[in-house]
């Protein structure tokens, strides 16, 4: 790796992607997440029997939940293996306040709910206006529709989704035909 730098900010708050040491890249990153709110620790449920969702990572989406014009971030999380240390993880939902700090609504949105997330998408499948999110899982996949007061719905097995037991890594949403809907 000669000619490689890296500065990888495990403690610090400065992090620089890799680049050659000739090169300047004029700028610095800072990380800001305790700062604005944001408390969040990935549980990828490893153990030491290195199964392969540990090794993915999950995902994360910025959506305008609340419809007031502003991003919120939605986090997704894994969770521990059965017969192992548990510790209770769950997605995170924070509601942007408009100030660059966001506060964590999780709870009061009705995603309190712990799985084995892997990713997420957001889109407005049933048309009314609000994002509704898909997360894919270790296990089930699940739906939750955007009731537009500020909470979500659990609709996987209303939607069809539900009993299907799999590893899905991501998702998305589109209009395969063309008549406006997701």
């Amino acid at each position: 790796m000669a000619g490689v730098a890296w500065a990888a900010g495990h403690g610090s708050n400065a992090w620089a992607l890799p680049f050659l040491p000739s090169s300047n890249l004029g700028f610095t990153l800072t990380d800001v997440t305790s700062a604005a709110g944001l408390q969040f620790h990935h549980n990828s449920g490893a153990y030491g029997g290195k199964l392969l969702p540990e090794t993915l990572g999950s995902g994360c989406a910025f959506l305008d939940y609340d419809a007031d014009g502003w991003q919120d971030i939605l986090l997704i999380n894994g969770m521990d293996w059965p017969g192992h240390e548990r510790q209770r993880s769950t997605l995170r939902l924070y509601r942007n306040n408009r100030n660059g700090t966001f506060t964590d609504v999780t709870r009061a949105a009705g995603l309190d709910i712990e799985m084995y997330g892997m990713g997420v998408a957001v889109g407005d499948y049933n048309n009314d206006g609000f994002p509704d999110i898909l997360i894919t899982c270790v296990g089930q996949n699940r739906l939750f529709r955007n009731t537009g007061r500020g909470t979500f719905a659990d609709v996987t097995k209303k939607s069809g989704l539900g009993g299907r037991q799999a590893l899905s890594t991501s998702a998305l949403w589109f209009d395969y035909d063309r008549d406006g809907l997701l």
